[in-house]
């Protein structure tokens, strides 16, 4: 049976942090200051479904991030 997958690349100001947040969610390595991770998943209904709750969970972090940074200023 074919898998699906998609290797993802991100620039953040707080790349270590989303790395950090990902952690217990899956394998991640930061490369060039970049965020570097793959989803393969078995369908594409089931690789669409783990970008959603990942890309949530990096929307979420940095959110986070930046209304934690606004409280220092």
């Amino acid at each position: 049976m074919p898998s699906w997958s998609v290797q993802v690349s991100l620039s953040s100001t707080y790349v270590t942090a989303l790395q950090a947040s990902l952690s217990t969610e899956l394998d991640s390595n930061l490369e060039e200051g970049k965020l570097c991770f793959s989803i393969t998943e078995k369908s594409p209904a089931d690789l669409r479904a783990m970008w959603n709750t990942r890309m949530r969970c990096i929307e979420a972090s940095e959110s986070v991030i930046d209304l934690l940074k606004g409280y220092n200023t």
